[in-house]
């Protein structure tokens, strides 16, 4: 799940919130048991890191038992919960719940250990939003994608436009001065779902577009394409808060796909040169990389020693990591961001991209375990011009060893 599940807009986002708290208490006929990346937990607590300031400062430790017969800190954690989604997870912002297996045959006196899992580790399950047995997942993105082509398609066509008539305004507006004439045909393109997988260039690990090494990613990405002057105009839709900025597999053994983490290598502690070439250009210790996963779930503290460390990239290091950004973010489109309240779009053109991938400085902040130290994940935090990026390295499919890498921005 994201922050955007649970706030929005300026509050909380339906009685998501509720329902957490609900949950997590057993109240009002709820159970404490919530879908997670390592199965069925239960949740006793949880803790928030916010920046204040130019500090990053941790909350007390929320206990739902003590909430359950104190209603003034039941309110205090709720509105604790809903700022720190309102936020979003930008640097070190994080709100991370002690959890624990509930007793069973199959987990054994593991249901005695505590451990800590962060917000996207949990499963967006029906009370979220998420799949409902035997009924339809509305996806908010897709569902805001899908209402601003047709709007768009009905512009073209000369018919009254329907939703998000403020958003074709503004969209319309902006590619008229741009171009100097409006579009005449729009087509929803968002279905081709192009995968941009990881690929090596010489001694780089880059984004692709479809495969091909190119930077000018326009025609890949796109989810609406309009023709504006007898040319196509590519444009990408965001919605929410928090936006992706790749989503990669790193385990290998589909087409033409890089093995960067095996499972089988990385037990084994070896790490391929391929992802010993992707750890290096955020400067990862190979080492610390391999604990992290090797000994989760085995301790209360952080897996590794000095779980938090900046690095610093040396030249090289530095060039590949701007390469591999430059790659994601490309150029040749149009952004359509509507974070739920506002609309932002703006033209994606190569200077763009250039100030988009220029890092500030060459020192980066590495969390071993994530903030906690605790987790089966490694996030690396950094800034550049345009954007303060989180990426991460975690597993998204159950297990522990890692099965994907992906980054989430926050445009400055």
């Amino acid at each position: 799940m994201k922050a955007g599940d649970f706030a929005r807009n300026g509050g909380k986002y339906l009685d998501r919130i509720d329902t957490f708290f609900d949950k997590a208490m057993g109240k009002n006929g709820k159970e404490n048991r919530f879908l997670t990346d390592v199965g069925i937990v239960e949740v006793s607590g949880f803790q928030v890191t916010q920046k204040q300031g130019k500090k990053y400062v941790k909350s007390n430790i929320m206990d739902f038992a003590d909430m359950k017969t104190n209603k003034a800190l039941e309110s205090e954690a709720k509105m604790l919960f809903q700022t720190i989604c309102l936020a979003g997870f930008r640097g070190k912002n994080n709100i991370e719940f002690t959890c624990n297996f509930p007793k069973s045959k199959e987990v054994g006196n593991l249901a005695n250990i505590d451990f800590e899992l962060e917000l996207e580790d949990f499963e967006k399950t029906g009370e979220f939003g998420g799949q409902i047995k035997g009924g339809k997942k509305v996806n908010m993105g897709n569902q805001y994608e899908e209402d601003l082509t047709k709007s768009l398609i009905d512009y073209c066509s000369g018919q009254k436009v329907g939703k998000y008539a403020d958003h074709v305004e503004q969209i319309i507006g902006a590619l008229t001065k741009h171009y100097g004439e409006g579009p005449t045909f729009a087509k929803g393109e968002g279905e081709k779902n192009q995968s941009r997988p990881l690929r090596k260039k010489g001694s780089n690990i880059i984004i692709s577009a479809g495969g091909a090494s190119t930077k000018n990613i326009g025609s890949t990405i796109t989810d609406i394409t309009l023709t504006v002057a007898g040319k196509p105009v590519y444009i990408s839709v965001k919605f929410g808060s928090t936006l992706s900025f790749f989503n990669c597999g790193v385990k290998g053994g589909g087409k033409d796909s890089l093995s960067l983490f095996p499972e089988a290598k990385l037990k084994q502690g070896t790490i391929p040169d391929d992802g010993q070439l992707y750890l290096d250009m955020f400067g990862i210790n190979y080492q610390k990389f391999l604990d992290v996963f090797e000994r989760y779930g085995t301790t209360s503290g952080p897996t590794v020693s000095d779980h938090i460390e900046n690095t610093t990239l040396n030249t090289s290091g530095k060039r590949a990591l701007e390469e591999l950004i430059a790659t994601g973010v490309g150029y040749g489109y149009w952004m359509c961001h509507y974070t739920g309240s506002q609309l932002h779009f703006y033209e994606i053109d190569e200077k763009y991209m250039n100030d988009a991938s220029t890092l500030l400085g060459n020192t980066i902040e590495v969390n071993y375990g994530g903030v906690s130290g605790t987790g089966k994940r490694i996030d690396i935090i950094f800034e550049t011009k345009s954007y303060e990026f989180k990426f991460n390295i975690r597993n998204k499919q159950g297990g522990v060893y890692p099965t994907h890498t992906n980054g989430d921005y926050f445009k400055k």
